[in-house]
């Protein structure tokens, strides 16, 4: 007869019966990490002063340009300069070029030209315009033309009114007597023109410079029709 094993009583398990967990110990700070000393804050220099800036210099006054000389030795140059003082003398009347503020006038008058004082002379009256366009603005322009033998001369220099009894007596002429009675008349004056530079224009004629400037038409070169030359006095 088979037997049956009696089933086997089980006691349930409270909860005072779990088996009390161990208590925890005191908990162990972390280790400190250890860092290098900071270094102290770099004290901030001062600011160097912004340097001033220099004052500009100032612009060098505007000069008048020069006339450029273009005699290629000594002896061309005296030799240009004689031409000129020649044919101004020879031609004696010039368009006298002045400038009133505006514009240029210019009127023909009768040069007395004398090398050996470096000046050329006219006489003129007291009620011109010319005197006091000179007044104003001394530099005047002397164009000399002899046209039949295509020869020219431009000078300019400075220009001085006076009234130099003397000298107007001493330039006294004929020509000077179509326009006052006599040297003695109170409403002439006279101006004196001091030359700086000149240009000059030297051909050997009409006829010459016409068969030049045909054969340089034919060759198609440049014609030479005389001497050009710019030159200071």
């Amino acid at each position: 007869m088979a037997s049956t094993a009696a089933p086997t009583q089980t006691t349930p398990i409270t909860a005072d019966d779990k088996p009390a967990a161990p208590k925890a110990g005191p908990a162990k700070k972390p280790a400190a990490k250890r860092t290098a000393p900071a270094k102290p804050a770099a004290v901030a220099k001062p600011a160097k002063p912004a340097a001033t800036a220099k004052p500009a210099a100032p612009a060098a006054p505007a000069t008048a340009a020069k006339s450029r000389d273009t005699s290629k030795s000594l002896k061309a140059h005296g030799e240009h300069v004689e031409r000129i003082w020649d044919l101004a003398k020879r031609i004696g009347v010039c368009m006298f070029v002045t400038w009133d503020g505006e514009r240029q006038r210019s009127r023909p008058l009768q040069a007395n030209v004398d090398r050996g004082e470096q000046a050329i002379y006219f006489l003129t009256d007291v009620d011109s315009h010319k005197d006091d366009e000179v007044g104003n603005f001394p530099i005047v322009t002397l164009a000399f033309a002899d046209i039949p033998h295509s020869k020219y001369i431009s000078i300019t220099g400075k220009a001085v009114v006076s009234n130099d009894r003397a000298k107007i007596k001493e330039l006294w002429s004929p020509f000077a007597q179509a326009w006052w009675d006599n040297a003695d008349d109170p409403a002439i004056r006279l101006i004196t023109v001091s030359p700086q530079d000149a240009e000059l224009w030297d051909s050997p004629g009409r006829v010459i410079s016409a068969i030049s400037m045909l054969a340089a038409a034919v060759t198609r070169r440049s014609p030479k029709i005389g001497e050009n030359a710019k030159v200071k006095l």
